[in-house]
């Protein structure tokens, strides 16, 4: 494997956060995304970056366009350049409108990571307006685009080949969800209305789910994992 980043959400135990970054440290990754919890993230935020040499990539979500502003000013101060910028599940500003208006204000000196979806997601209205949005989201200064995690490698390879032509592939880390209970894993498909193949779900625990990604992602040099903030989802793949 050649490059992986790592995402974490808050926690209120900031001691055991910092122990888990330690230990991601030594798996070597390019950055480690922060979440947004039900609160802010910015303390969490501030404290993790004091604690590690790592790139540290925040999530903010567009809740109000000022907030938003004043959020990646304060990151800013603590010399976090970076941001993962997102519609957010409850919000109705969608990221795409304020990216434009970030870009206007600050210009190039901070990078813009934004989430792309591979498959139907809540907003998709058909896959032909699903491309065309994400070229337009590359175009306004996306500098890189984060899958959700998946299972079905043909609708992927499919959207991959599209996006190929227009040179947004380039610019795409997928994501890899952790082994968890197969239940579980029903859960979040079902609420991401991510489609998992019935010969999965059957044999979900006999599959080697390294080999299952990484073959098939084997054109890709870089891999984002959800770690759920579990040490053993990451040994999982990475022992």
């Amino acid at each position: 494997m050649k490059t992986i980043s790592f995402e974490i959400f808050p926690e209120k135990d900031t001691k055991k956060s910092i122990e888990f970054i330690k230990f991601l440290e030594k798996k070597n990754p390019n950055f480690i995304s922060i979440t947004c919890g039900k609160d802010d993230n910015y303390n969490f935020v501030e404290i993790i970056k004091k604690n590690t040499d790592r790139k540290i990539i925040p999530h903010i979500v567009c809740d109000t366009l000022f907030l938003v502003i004043i959020k990646i000013l304060k990151f800013i101060k603590i010399k976090i350049f970076n941001f993962i910028i997102i519609t957010g599940d409850n919000c109705k500003n969608n990221s795409y409108e304020y990216i434009i208006k970030i870009r206007k204000l600050f210009g190039h000196i901070i990078k813009v990571y934004s989430g792309i979806y591979l498959e139907e997601h809540k907003i998709t209205k058909n896959f032909n307006k699903e491309i065309l949005f994400i070229y337009k989201k590359k175009k306004i200064g996306i500098n890189l685009f984060l899958t959700q995690f998946f299972y079905n490698f043909s609708i992927i390879k499919y959207y991959l080949n599209t996006l190929k032509k227009s040179g947004i592939s380039k610019n795409l880390l997928p994501g890899i969800f952790p082994k968890k209970k197969i239940q579980d894993v029903l859960n979040f498909t079902n609420k991401c209305r991510i489609e998992i193949p019935n010969w999965v779900i059957k044999n979900y625990n006999f599959i080697n789910f390294k080999n299952y990604y990484l073959s098939n992602l084997k054109n890709f040099n870089h891999f984002h994992f959800y770690t759920f903030n579990k040490i053993k989802n990451v040994i999982y793949y990475l022992k």
